[in-house]
């Protein structure tokens, strides 16, 4: 009788070790989501301009400014506001982890322009880097479709970005190279416009942070169609800033965006 009492005891011991074993190994990890990108990967810095645009910006030359660049912003504004507008979104949402797919996702609508559209944005671990897809559905239009896809340094401090020019044009569009240092305070975007076969393709509109006490935001902005470069530098706190065209004048403008004489 004890005999057989010992071999039950022992055997309700290994049923309950066999239990908790299934039992840890069903638990639901969640592991912690990678950090998106920075909003400077994938949005221009208007502050030279006090975010004024070319009709109500007070001064000429800083008029030449928002000029220089509004051809860059109006190929942008045009073929990639969606989804520039789904990865903005994706900052105010959480991401849930799909353990079968083994990547998160940030799932949400973005209203552009009175239409609804689904953003589906993935995340997955690929060594020390994270890869990323935006996938866009329009309501009542197209769906499904992967709009850009990114490669990120998992300490958040370089990636890339590759756009789509639209669902009706599945042609590369915008290359973008993003680096940031955090602790430097330094950081810079560069925007290349790589569809195929236009008179601008490889122009490219190039951000940069700099730690520069006089102007410490600067874009060089080239235009592949005349091969003309043309540079922005500006003080990020105080407004002012200059011009240097493509003919290498220099214009510049005080802290109310009106014309003042360069002093150098």
């Amino acid at each position: 009788m004890k005999s057989t009492i010992k071999n039950q005891s022992k055997k309700l011991l290994i049923v309950a070790m066999a239990l908790g074993v299934f039992a840890t190994a069903c638990k639901t990890t969640n592991p912690t989501a990678p950090s998106l990108p920075p909003s400077s990967s994938m949005n221009m810095d208007n502050s030279y301009s006090g975010g004024q645009s070319n009709k109500t910006a007070s001064g000429l030359n800083c008029a030449a400014a928002v000029t220089a660049i509004g051809w860059f912003d109006l190929i942008i504004d045009l073929n990639v506001a969606i989804p520039v507008a789904s990865f903005n979104e994706a900052m105010k949402h959480e991401a849930v982890y799909d353990a079968n797919a083994k990547e998160w996702v940030w799932s949400y609508n973005v209203v552009v322009v009175g239409i609804t559209y689904t953003a589906n944005l993935h995340a997955s671990e690929s060594g020390d880097n994270i890869n990323w897809k935006m996938v866009i559905s329009q309501q009542g239009g197209f769906q499904n479709f992967t709009w850009y896809t990114g490669v990120s340094k998992k300490d958040g401090t370089s990636g890339t970005w590759s756009l789509i020019k639209s669902p009706n044009a599945n042609v590369s569009f915008l290359d973008i190279a993003w680096n940031k240092n955090s602790s430097a305070g330094t950081a810079d975007t560069k925007f290349t416009y790589v569809e195929p076969n236009q008179s601008g393709t490889n122009s490219y509109v190039w951000w940069k942070l700099t730690t520069d006490i006089e102007y410490n935001g600067h874009y060089d902005i080239y235009n592949a169609s005349n091969q003309q470069l043309t540079q922005i530098m500006w003080n990020k706190t105080n407004k002012n800033g200059e011009i240097i065209s493509a003919d290498s004048t220099t214009h510049c403008w005080d802290n109310t965006q009106q014309d003042i004489i360069c002093t150098k």
